[in-house]
């Protein structure tokens, strides 16, 4: 699905959210659920969004305190597998542990490198910048380190 697709349908979807009336109901802890990525809906499930009336008001989550930092928002979870999207040229970088340190590096990875997500996030912060560190293993090799999700202009994994 092409992002200005998305982005229209998400506008529409927002749209819509705005023009209806909710009483404020805040959930419990046990109903609280966490929406599936734009990239897994399709044209016809976003229809089905905008035609259908929400019965509460919907709230923002933080999971942990932790993703209160300035990190873009998680896209992944753990158990997850996920694929390297970063040029070659621009390798990601498999650390020792969730830090930006150069001697954090323990190897690089390809563009295309499948990875099983084990734990995390984690949110380091630097001065001008905030990511989420994931702890992940290398398929198939099995090698075990920590990787950023993204950056404030694109993920680095999907």
């Amino acid at each position: 699905m092409s992002k200005s697709l998305i982005v229209i349908s998400l506008l529409l979807v927002l749209t819509s959210a705005c023009n209806q009336s909710y009483d404020s109901v805040e959930p419990s802890t046990e109903q609280v659920q966490f929406a599936q990525p734009m990239a897994t809906l399709t044209p016809t499930s976003l229809l089905n969004m905008v035609n259908s009336v929400p019965t509460q008001t919907p709230s923002i989550v933080t999971p942990t305190a932790e993703l209160s930092c300035a990190a873009p928002a998680p896209h992944v979870k753990a158990g997850q597998q996920v694929t390297v999207t970063v040029e070659d040229w621009d390798k990601l970088k498999l650390r020792s542990e969730p830090a930006l340190s150069l001697d954090t590096i323990v190897m690089e990875l390809n563009q295309y490198t499948q990875l099983r997500i084990l734990d995390g996030p984690v949110c380091v912060s630097s001065t001008d910048s905030a990511f989420l560190f994931w702890k992940v293993a290398v398929i198939p090799s099995g090698e075990i380190g920590w990787v950023a999700e993204g950056d404030s202009l694109h993920y680095f994994i999907e």
